[in-house]
């Protein structure tokens, strides 16, 4: 499995919906972004960071990972592996005792800016997932695969009640493929 090396860039959140926020990751040469959905509290937790209040030294995840610091001599990485049901699986991956421990994608990517560690995806899924990155763009492309089924929902009814039809089509064929392989499961 070849894993491509990712970059925080930046979060935001996404017009017109309070509760969604949106993380950007690019590869190393800046080549491609991959974008990847979360909620409004991690939203909060990055800009909180970023404020570099000083507060942030005391909250729960660096006093957490001071612990673990001062405690073990490790390693650590963030792997994401593989997109299920819209939901990036992600690992936090310790390669010295080659033990994994399964985390919420946007939680992996917080900690990782916490800790100072390094996060990964695998090589065919970041070209799947990834779009091009353009340094200057204000637009974000999403893949209807990353989002929500509850988002998808809404974003169905919209396209609905614009007459936007090539979107709703694509938007309810994603609804359909979920729902066949949540009732195989």
């Amino acid at each position: 499995m070849a894993l491509v090396r990712l970059y925080y860039k930046n979060v935001n959140e996404i017009v017109g919906n309070d509760d969604v926020g949106v993380l950007m990751l690019t590869n190393e040469d800046g080549t491609r972004q991959l974008s990847m959905v979360c909620d409004k509290h991690t939203v909060y937790q990055f800009r909180l960071r970023l404020s570099k209040a000083e507060i942030i030294d005391r909250l729960l995840p660096e006093v957490l990972w001071q612990v673990v610091v001062r405690n073990l001599d490790m390693r650590f990485q963030v792997v994401i592996n593989d997109l299920i049901d819209g939901q990036y699986k992600t690992l936090l991956y310790m390669p010295d005792i080659l033990q994994a421990i399964p985390m919420r994608a946007s939680d992996a990517i917080l900690l990782a800016q916490i800790a100072d560690i390094p996060v990964f995806i695998e090589e065919t899924l970041l070209l799947r997932q990834s779009v091009p990155h353009d340094e200057n763009s204000v637009a974000v492309s999403i893949p209807v695969n990353v989002i929500t089924t509850d988002m998808l929902k809404k974003a169905l009814e919209k396209a609905v009640n614009e007459e936007n039809y090539e979107q709703a089509s694509q938007l309810r064929d994603e609804l359909q493929r979920r729902s066949k392989s949540e009732s195989k499961a």
